[in-house]
């Protein structure tokens, strides 16, 4: 089969294998088909996280950028889908540790030098992403695994629904359950500045 009209839906594994071994040989043909086939499910993974278009945007070229500037590093053996969306939340936890460190500055600069970190002196960013991750850890198992489905695959509610046999509504149900879940954990375990910024972030 031609590689360069294959649809995401042709892409078995042998096809991949043979697309990622192109790449690694820096032929821009492959690239430019991956870039294709990747580039909506990227951006969808991205939005979950920042709630913005041109975030999403900038943060799917940035994923590129990445994986071309990398890719002598790719291991065609391994689950590649799962290597783009780490890709994706690398940058994405970059994005909001800018962000959050901006944020905390913009609420303290009157009580504070420019240097003070405010995020680092009570939570730094490897702190709040295992707390993240007890907080999730706490969940339902079924709640969880939803969650898991929608956060760390970028699986659609649609698709969500159909691996686990459920309705949308009830895969709406279990995010929604998942986020009211995890907000009052870290209410309960975060200083209310760290609280407030992470919900205006939409860090969860």
């Amino acid at each position: 089969m031609d590689l360069c009209s294959i649809t995401v839906d042709q892409l078995d594994k042998s096809l991949l294998k043979e697309l990622i071994i192109l790449l690694k040989k820096s032929d821009t043909t492959a690239f430019n088909k991956v870039y294709a086939l990747y580039r909506a499910k990227i951006h969808r993974f991205a939005w979950r996280f920042v709630r913005c278009d041109e975030s999403a945007a900038e943060l799917t070229q940035l994923v590129f950028v990445h994986l071309w500037k990398y890719k002598d590093s790719i291991n065609e053996e391994k689950d590649f889908n799962a290597y783009l969306l780490t890709i994706t939340k690398n940058l994405v936890y970059k994005e909001f540790q800018r962000k959050a460190k901006l944020a905390a500055y913009q609420l303290s600069h009157d009580k504070a030098e420019p240097d003070y970190d405010p995020i680092g002196s009570v939570m730094n960013f490897k702190d709040y992403t295992n707390l993240a991750a007890k907080a999730i850890d706490d969940l339902p198992p079924q709640t969880k695994k939803v969650f898991k489905l929608s956060r760390d695959e970028g699986a659609s509610y649609e698709s969500i629904a159909e691996q686990l046999n459920i309705s949308k509504n009830t895969v709406h149900s279990h995010i929604a359950k998942s986020l009211s879940h995890i907000r009052a954990y870290f209410k309960i375990h975060t200083p209310e500045t760290v609280l407030a910024i992470s919900i205006s972030l939409n860090l969860f």
